[in-house]
């Protein structure tokens, strides 16, 4: 499976150091379920000008801000309160309302979307819940009755007022998404590392090495998540690790930029072979044909890809060439994307931003056994 296919498969739910990590409420909680019957895991540069004839290469830097824990790290209170709180009644109407989704193929709606202050809210509130313990008084209505803000599950919609929802509403919300979460993982296939596998602790070194190798960046203050993938019993495993701030949503409520960094790591191998970084701030510039013409003649974005893949990644193995790949979704996103063969076989795929050359994603590809 690609890196990009696991990378899709891994964001529904990852369970990760037995805290439950969720990116509830982005969307319908009912998405979530479509992993259920898969094996997931318990337990994503601008140039100067060149000095010795080399691209000096900008990473992006420490400036964006993450929340600074100034006494104890935050531990997700999620999991432990479920355990103790979720009912075999809750855990069986759960399930059946997640079957139910799944055979009829029926998503979630809203009967009108959120507004920018209502998101921020709910960011703030998410936090709060999964640091603080803050809870709602009353669970989320799920049919119609009293209550202006319910789910009906006989339509998978939840039913939303005009006027915004209040923060205990909000907080009904943000718990029915978590326990909806909770009951859904409870039903996972957990994979397991082979024998030779690698271990969760050396993946996570790995990880770390490659993202500080690379962007230059103090991964002290960040929550590492790490998780275990392998999608069928014969397949290889691969090792998924995330490195994010804690109290993520709060920054995103306050406007405050900040950078996550995905990994995956070969659970055989040890190799690290896809690092990126995440700004969900960052504005894309999509590519036109025009400018599409003008990097194909422009020489320094093979050579930016180069120098990151000797510089920054250290490869001493010979370059054998260099070409940018032509590919609309690429063109969509904003990235040009090189590609870097090496001697024997194994390549580099160099992803940077248009048109500062900042790099994305470095993917390695390594020989065909």
């Amino acid at each position: 499976m690609k890196s990009k296919d696991v990378k899709s498969a891994l964001g529904v739910i990852a369970i990760s150091s037995g805290l439950l990590a969720l990116t509830a409420l982005a969307v319908p909680t009912i998405v979530a379920y479509t992993t259920v019957n898969q094996n997931v895991s318990q337990a994503n540069v601008s140039y100067t000008q060149e000095l010795n004839q080399k691209p000096a290469v900008q990473l992006a830097s420490s400036q964006i801000p993450v929340l600074k824990v100034a006494t104890k790290t935050p531990v997700s209170t999620i999991k432990s309160y479920f355990e103790r709180t979720v009912t075999a009644e809750e855990i069986k109407q759960i399930n059946e309302y997640a079957e139910k989704a799944r055979l009829t193929g029926k998503d979630e709606q809203l009967t009108r979307q959120f507004t920018d202050q209502e998101n921020k809210r709910r960011m703030l509130l998410d936090d709060q819940y999964k640091y603080d313990g803050l809870r709602p008084k009353q669970k989320l209505p799920l049919k119609s009755g009293s209550s202006e803000f319910y789910l009906d599950q006989s339509k998978f919609t939840y039913v939303i007022p005009k006027r915004e929802l209040t923060d205990e509403e909000m907080l009904q919300l943000i718990d029915w998404n978590y326990r909806f979460n909770y009951v859904v993982s409870l039903n996972l296939v957990v994979a397991q590392p082979d024998k030779k596998d690698i271990s969760q602790d050396e993946a996570l070194r790995r990880a770390e090495e490659s993202v500080s190798r690379l962007f230059g960046v103090d991964l002290s203050k960040l929550q590492a998540q790490t998780s275990y993938y392998k999608p069928f019993p014969d397949s290889k495993g691969q090792w998924f690790v995330n490195f994010l701030p804690y109290r993520a949503e709060t920054l995103r409520a306050q406007d405050k930029s900040y950078f996550m960094y995905n990994t995956f790591v070969d659970a055989k191998s040890g190799t690290v072979l896809d690092t990126t970084i995440v700004d969900l701030s960052y504005k894309r510039t999509p590519i036109t044909a025009a400018m599409n013409k003008q990097i194909s003649q422009d020489s320094s974005w093979l050579q930016a890809a180069k120098s990151i893949v000797v510089d920054k990644q250290g490869e001493i193995r010979a370059i054998t060439s260099s070409s940018i790949i032509k590919d609309s979704a690429y063109d969509k996103s904003g990235v040009v994307a090189v590609l870097v063969k090496l001697k024997d076989g194994s390549s580099y795929t160099v992803e940077l931003r248009y048109p500062e050359k900042t790099l994305r994603c470095l993917i390695y590809t390594p020989v065909s056994k």
